[in-house]
Order: structure tokens, then sequence, then C-alpha cells
């Protein structure tokens, strides 16, 4: 397992959520390939920690489908499969248009300057960034300060991100460029329906068109 070489966990942050980001940021970002095998062993080298707060995020992350923990004890990087991505993409989707047509009345003037300046982006960037926390459906998710469904977005949506940034062509994100300035232009606005469906065209269309185009490089078990 090629692990990414940065400074060791900082002590100001809980060694298991410092693991946790690590790994995370890892298998969304592409540094950990779909079907790369963990050895617990080489992550403790590379984070600086003991093998409990390891497990702990694996376990962690197997819970999201970012990781499988197979028989023997043997880990790997879920590889991406194509279907179950295609469902996921329309599941979140309802989930978010209802957050983007909750949230869209109570917007203030920051909020609507994060979704113009993103709108008026690269597209690519725009849409492989757009889905975290930092991105325009975070957006909407702070500004709805539902726990609940933050929860949910953020353990289902990286599975969605990482899929997106495997896509090895920017120009196939061309297409997304209308949905998410669409989105963004009815949010500013103030008109929530419009928005709301916006975030639903984006999902289930954009999106699943976009990823069906990814062609990670899918490392197979032996």
């Amino acid at each position: 397992m090629p692990v990414p070489v940065t400074e060791a966990a900082s002590p100001r942050r809980l060694i298991r959520d410092e693991v946790f980001q690590r790994l995370l940021d890892a298998i969304v970002g592409g540094d950990l390939l779909p079907g790369e095998q963990l050895y617990d062993a080489e992550i403790e080298r590379w984070v600086g920690v003991s093998r409990t707060p390891v497990r702990e995020a694996l376990n962690q992350l197997a819970a999201m489908g970012l990781v499988e923990i197979l028989p023997q004890r043997r880990t790997r990087v879920t590889p991406i499969d194509a279907e179950r991505l295609r469902r996921l993409i329309a599941t979140v989707g309802i989930l978010v248009a209802g957050v983007v047509r909750d949230a869209t009345p109570l917007l203030t003037d920051d909020d609507r300057e994060v979704l113009r300046t993103a709108a008026d982006g690269d597209a690519a960037t725009a849409v492989r960034t757009g889905l975290s926390a930092d991105g325009f459906v975070g957006v909407y998710v702070r500004r709805l300060d539902n726990g609940t469904i933050a929860r949910l977005l953020k353990r289902h949506l990286p599975e969605v991100q990482r899929a997106l940034n495997a896509v090895k062509s920017d120009s196939a994100f061309d297409k997304a460029r209308t949905s998410v300035k669409a989105l963004a232009d009815a949010a500013v606005a103030g008109k929530a329906d419009k928005a709301a469906r916006a975030a639903a065209d984006l999902f289930d269309k954009t999106l699943p068109a976009i990823a069906d185009e990814f062609a990670p490089t899918q490392k197979e078990m032996r």
C-alpha cells in the first residue's frame, strides 16, 4: 500500500479522528485506489500511532462503504461498483434536494457569494469539491443545521466524491456547468423550489452521466 508521506498526527486532535481523516482523504482523493490492500503496520508507521486507533478508523470507513474488512483480517479499499454508485447518487440526491429547498430561504449574503463563485469557476473543480463540507453542498447543509441529515450526507457523499475524482478527463464535467449554475442562480435569487429542482437534476441526470465515465485502476485481490 503506497501510503502518502506526511507529518505525524497532531496531539491537538483525537488520534482516531486523525487516522480516519488521513485515510478518508487518501481514499476520496485517489491516493489509495479502489481494491488497494491496506496493512495496519504501514498505516501505523505513516500516521505514527498504535494499532488500536488504526483499526477503529478502518472500522469507521468500513461502515461508510469505503473499506472492506475481509475474512482472515484482509482489508482493502472497496472497489467501485457502478450499480451501487448509481443507487447511491439517486438516494443522496433526494436528501440534497430537500436540504437545498429548506436552506435556500436561510442563506446569508456570504453563502450566496460562495455559491456564485462555485458556479462561475471550473466545472470539474466545482463538482469534485462541491460535494464536500467545504463545497457548495456544504453551504446548504451548514445553513439548514439539521444534525441527522448532516450525518447521513457526511457518511455517504465521500463514496460519490471518490468516483467523481476517478474520472480521468475534466471535459466529462463540462455537462455539469449548466446544472451547477442553475442551482446557484435559483438559490441566490431565493427561489427554493427552483433550486431544489436544479439539485435533483444534478443528481438524477448530470452526476450519473459523469460517474459512468470513471475509469479507476482497481487493484484485484490476489
